[in-house]
């Protein structure tokens, strides 16, 4: 055991109990206990059965940290083994976290296997939200893509669905900031694998395209046609998004939306994603829609007099925008 490992125990066990008891939690808890991943995992279980919301992401914080210098075989095979959801979600970070460190995706197959094979559910969906915040898309491809995002988006279980979509806004934005290519492919052919519009929706309302490839705009472009409306407004906000070498082929598509489309929801949204693609320059654009359907120039007229202002970030003008017609 190094002496990193050795300061990590040594805070540990100082500081949980006082920290449980600072949060209410009961005294009984164990004072000591081994540096190894069987003994941090029984303080994690006190702390995900008995402790509050703030000592239970202490203890996963610091199982995390101490990850970093574990045997992964110990990890893996706690991750195999660990039959309580939370638990597993703890344990499978800190293996995520040990992958991610030392840059060993094959560290992660214990996680990817209980992801997407065991027979709970509630396992099931603690095993994809172990992944939160590692570069899981790379790791997955880097494993054979024996499991993904797209398979475990079909699960039949909602809790399972709404991790991955979880997992993959915060990759989006955690992570690589919105400029990753393949995340964004990924989020799209999630989105289209979904077969559930709520989370397809949700996947391209948030996941960035700022970095996204011509096929993976192709294919976002496709859920225009989509019988949901929720989806075609999504799908509207995306492409705004998309970069500058695929933002003639985007804003064509959103103004023959805009023109096309009777929901006012996706009118509406195509509106923001031309002004996205041109910002200033979206002013004459905007303005020939004009009366293609009067109750959306009041619309229009807001991101004109937005547009004025020359904003160069895009927030800014969105909550301009937004302050003049929420």
């Amino acid at each position: 055991m190094g002496p990193r490992m050795k300061k990590t125990c040594v805070l540990w066990l100082s500081l949980l109990p006082g920290l449980a008891l600072a949060q209410g939690a009961p005294a009984t808890l164990p004072t000591s206990a081994a540096c190894t991943v069987e003994g941090m995992l029984d303080e994690v279980r006190v702390a995900m059965r008995t402790g509050s919301p703030a000592y239970q992401r202490y203890a996963r914080l610091r199982l995390k940290e101490a990850a970093i210098a574990m045997p992964p075989e110990a990890l893996g095979r706690a991750v195999s083994q660990e039959r309580d959801p939370a638990v597993l979600e703890a344990v499978g970070a800190a293996l995520a976290t040990k992958a991610s460190n030392s840059q060993k995706p094959e560290l992660l197959q214990p996680l990817l296997s209980r992801a997407k094979q065991d027979v709970d559910p509630g396992l099931r969906a603690a095993a994809v939200r172990a992944l939160k915040g590692a570069p899981s898309v790379e790791f997955m491809a880097k494993n054979g893509d024996v499991v993904t995002y797209e398979q475990l988006v079909r699960d039949s279980a909602p809790e399972v669905r709404q991790a991955v979509v979880e997992n993959l806004v915060t990759e989006s934005s955690g992570i690589y900031f919105g400029h990753n290519p393949e995340l964004a492919e990924a989020a799209v052919k999630v989105a289209a694998a979904s077969g559930d519009a709520s989370v397809a929706s949700r996947l391209l309302g948030e996941v960035s395209m700022e970095a996204a490839s011509p096929e993976a705009v192709r294919q976002l472009t496709t859920q225009l046609r989509s019988e949901d409306p929720g989806l075609r407004a999504a799908a509207a906000k995306a492409l705004g998004g998309v970069p500058g070498t695929e933002s003639a082929g985007a804003r064509r598509s959103l103004t023959a939306l805009y023109r096309s489309d009777s929901d006012l929801a996706v009118r509406k949204s195509a509106l923001e994603g031309l002004a996205r693609l041109g910002q200033s320059g979206a002013r004459p654009l905007l303005e020939s829609l004009r009366g293609v359907d009067p109750r959306m120039d009041p619309e229009i007229d807001a991101w004109l007099g937005a547009l004025k202002l020359n904003l160069q970030e895009w927030h800014l003008l969105l909550r301009e925008k937004q302050r003049l017609r929420p």
